[in-house]
């Protein structure tokens, strides 16, 4: 049984753009080499070819973070560092398979477009909770583009990179037992 693994978004963007991108809905991606790559390096049970990219159909793209917010079992914390101009987005339980990440993948590469040319970040999917290292998903924000790395496993991603995350991550699950506490 596959287990869910963690969503990790940190990106740098100007926070009128970033409500700018939360007003629009979620647009159907196009099918490229990068997407094909990404999908022909994934291992996966039953794999089928990458025929089409889902996409969430709701009123706006704020929508499907506030369900991620909201959902009391998914653990989502999200902050806006207005002096870094840098947006963090996490989910402790987010997915355990590749069919579920395929709209949110899509959804990141829409958010890219609103980024400066200038602005960078990162987000992936990984197995930060059950500690098996797999990588899912790892996109790479520059020049308006979020782009697939073919990275499988945590030791592909750059140190710095995989401590902040963990960092926030472990600060997520805190937040999220507390609220069984309670």
């Amino acid at each position: 049984m596959s287990e869910y693994s963690s969503l990790y978004i940190n990106i740098q963007i100007k926070e009128e753009k970033l409500q700018h991108f939360f007003q629009e809905k979620p647009m159907p991606q196009s099918i490229d080499e990068n997407w094909s790559k990404w999908w022909d390096s994934r291992k996966m049970y039953s794999k089928q070819p990458l025929s089409n990219l889902p996409y969430y159909r709701v009123q706006n793209n704020r929508a499907v973070f506030d369900q991620l917010l909201d959902g009391r079992d998914f653990g989502g914390v999200e902050h806006y560092d207005k002096n870094t101009e840098r947006w963090t987005f996490i989910v402790v339980f987010f997915s355990e398979n590749y069919t579920e990440i395929s709209p949110m993948l899509s959804l990141l590469k829409q958010l890219a477009t609103y980024q400066d040319v200038v602005d960078t970040g990162v987000a992936f999917i990984y197995d930060f909770f059950w500690d098996c290292e797999e990588v899912m998903a790892y996109l790479e924000f520059a020049s308006q583009q979020a782009l697939f790395k073919d990275y499988s496993t945590t030791k592909e991603i750059e140190p710095a990179i995989l401590i902040e995350a963990n960092r926030a991550l472990e600060a997520a699950v805190e937040k999220f037992s507390q609220q069984f506490k309670e």
